[in-house]
């Protein structure tokens, strides 16, 4: 009897003993899954953090690439139409003309809005222009208080009065302009795909220029405008712009002669005589320019 007792008893520590490591076992599996879970989200929080900076970087490298070139020169040629718009109506017409310009864009901001649109400024302070001119229609009727002959190219080819230039007869060098501008104005620029870059543009000119025709020469201060459109992919830009304003001038001379500011063309008579009414005298008219400009920019 004893030992049936001693048998039941042992069994029964035994299932207990059993139940209470089975527990133990899954108590320590379970506290050791919530121990392995927690550093994995950790670890995963962390390289989504990574993946996004990286991503930034690469969004910022690429800006740097498409917008870093903001230095340009245009190489270009230009098809300028010229009117006098007092005295006699006249008009000349371009045998060939070109131009060079350099300039800068300071953007506005760093980043481009949406993604792909720039604001800046334009500005430069060389912008040359040479255009060989030949006269294409001249009114021949008089107009009172002007002379016949003070068309623009009396003005600068030779006297009016009928006095010899100082270069022989046989001699003709041809019309020749020249422009020095300075430009500045605001432009918006967009970058659609990689790394071409269109941009549309609006540039006040100060300008500075003269026309050279034998042994006269006029000069002139006024103020031009320029709108245009360009299409840029990474260095190479192609763009069309047009120009247009007016410029007042005043004609001068090579051989020292008399030249009176106050004297003008128009306070004298076709009777008057001497050398006071020739060309040396100061002689003052105003020129209206429009045309297109085509051009090959490098940026940089």
């Amino acid at each position: 009897m004893r030992k049936v007792i001693k048998t039941v008893m042992m069994a029964a520590f035994t299932a207990i003993a059993m139940s209470a490591s089975a527990a133990s076992v899954q108590t320590y599996s379970a506290s050791s899954d919530s121990v392995l879970t927690q550093p994995v989200d950790t670890l995963s929080e962390k390289l989504a953090q990574m993946e996004n900076r990286v991503n930034t970087l690469e969004k910022e490298q690429n800006y740097t690439k498409v917008w870093k070139r903001k230095k340009y020169w245009k190489f270009g040629i230009t098809q300028p139409n010229l009117e006098r718009t007092d005295g006699e109506a006249m008009t000349w017409k371009t045998n060939g003309s070109f131009f060079v310009q350099q300039g800068r864009t300071a953007y506005l901001h760093a980043k481009p809005i949406a993604g792909l649109i720039k604001i800046g400024i334009d500005y430069g302070f060389f912008d040359f222009t040479y255009t060989k001119l030949k006269l294409n229609e001249m009114a021949t009727g008089k107009q009172t208080g002007t002379r016949a002959s003070d068309g623009f190219d009396d003005i600068v080819s030779g006297k009016p009065d009928g006095n010899p230039s100082i270069l022989p007869g046989n001699i003709n060098l041809g019309m020749h302009k020249f422009d020095y501008s300075m430009h500045v104005g605001p432009s918006v620029s967009v970058n659609p795909w990689n790394k071409l870059i269109a941009a549309a543009y609006f540039h006040v000119m100060p300008t500075a220029t003269g026309v050279l025709q034998n042994d006269t020469f006029a000069y002139g201060f006024g103020c031009m405008m320029a709108a245009g459109v360009s299409v840029a992919y990474k260095c190479i830009s192609l763009g069309v712009e047009g120009l247009w304003g007016k410029v007042k001038y005043k004609q001068t001379s090579f051989d020292g002669g008399d030249d009176d500011e106050g004297s003008n063309y128009d306070e004298g008579s076709d009777d008057d005589e001497g050398d006071s009414e020739s060309y040396f005298s100061t002689e003052k008219f105003t020129l209206k320019q429009s045309g297109i400009r085509a051009y090959v920019a490098i940026r940089f």
